[in-house]
């Protein structure tokens, strides 16, 4: 093999190394896009739920103290 062939055979494997890197690049922004949109709408999701909790135990809270003041009541009563 001479020296021509022997460039020649490099320059091939180099081009298909790129060919090869730039479809894993693309692949990889792809990918990078959609996890940003999952992570956003994950983002989203666990706002909503932590605003439900509070709501939740707010409302628990405000039983709570309706009952001990009920029971607050019942004592002066007796």
């Amino acid at each position: 093999m001479d020296t021509l062939e022997k460039l020649e055979e490099k320059i091939n494997k180099a081009l298909a190394l790129i060919e090869k890197l730039t479809t894993d690049n693309r692949i990889l922004k792809e990918d990078n896009e959609r996890l940003k949109k999952e992570l956003s709408e994950s983002k989203v999701k666990a706002a909503d739920l932590e605003r439900q909790e509070n709501e939740r135990s707010e409302k628990v809270r405000e039983r709570l103290g309706s009952i001990l003041n009920k029971l607050d009541n019942l004592e002066k009563i007796s």
